[in-house]
């Protein structure tokens, strides 16, 4: 399984090295999960949803700036809203406000940082993935103890309707997240999206997102994808087989000739 660490931030899908495919465990009792088959969809679910609190949780950290920090960021604030100022007026804008600001105020910044997730979950979406089929323990937990079934995603026609996305890094304990100018938006995105605690390193997942400026409802949050972004359908070994005849005819009608593998031998 491919070890590089890919995020797409700018540029187009062409400038990156992507999995040729990507997996999503699914269970064909679920009727949220059926419609990724009947039609063709995947759900970018908000933050809120997941079973993991602390996944996407970490909200810009005001509350660990310094004194120094807080007027560093004053001025940084007044050079990109006070064009004309002279140095000194910059220095003198950063001085008044921090004394002033709410940003002294510690209750006020606990709400803002909790408001600001909040905020945060209605106009995200992630869809979590992975590169390996084959893992029993993904099976176990994401597939009915392998009565489910794996589709698998062509990474690149699906990141065409998506955008770009990721390997998840597993690490002790979450990265902070600080404002600009201590902190810019690509590494704030990544310590908020691509890194989760070591006790899901089993999910060995590789993740997508999308934000949307308005808050996103369902039928935002349903992005139908083309036949062709559709690889293959992997079918739990332990699949009833009056399910399987349902699935394999659901699989023709919807998706069409696609590669259909019994998982026979589990690892």
């Amino acid at each position: 399984m491919s070890k590089s660490k890919v995020i797409v931030e700018y540029g187009t899908l062409d400038d990156y090295e992507l999995p040729p495919i990507v997996y999503k465990y699914r269970f064909w009792g679920n009727e949220f999960h059926k419609r990724f088959i009947s039609h063709r969809e995947v759900f970018l679910a908000s933050p809120k949803t997941f079973e993991d609190e602390l996944d996407c949780h970490n909200p810009t950290r005001f509350d660990l700036l310094t004194k120094q920090q807080i007027f560093d960021y004053f001025i940084w604030h007044s050079k990109k809203e006070n064009l004309n100022y002279t140095r000194q007026q910059h220095r003198n804008f950063a001085r008044y406000w921090s004394k002033v600001s709410a940003i002294n105020d510690t209750e006020y910044v606990k709400k803002f940082m909790a408001n600001s997730i909040k905020q945060y979950y209605e106009h995200e979406g992630i869809l979590s993935l992975t590169e390996n089929w084959d893992n029993q323990e993904m099976w176990n937990k994401y597939s009915d103890s392998e009565k489910g079934f794996c589709i698998g995603y062509n990474t690149r026609i699906m990141f065409e309707y998506l955008g770009g996305g990721g390997p998840v890094n597993y690490v002790d304990k979450i990265p902070d997240i600080l404002p600009e100018p201590f902190m810019g938006f690509g590494e704030a995105m990544r310590n908020r999206v691509y890194y989760k605690l070591k006790k899901w390193e089993f999910e060995q997942e590789y993740r997508t997102k999308m934000f949307w400026p308005k808050s996103a409802g369902i039928k935002d949050r349903q992005i139908v994808l083309p036949k062709e972004a559709f690889e293959k359908v992997i079918i739990g070994n332990k699949m009833n087989l009056d399910v399987e005849h349902e699935i394999r005819n659901k699989i023709q009608k919807h998706l069409g000739d696609i590669e259909i593998v019994k998982r026979i031998n589990a690892s």
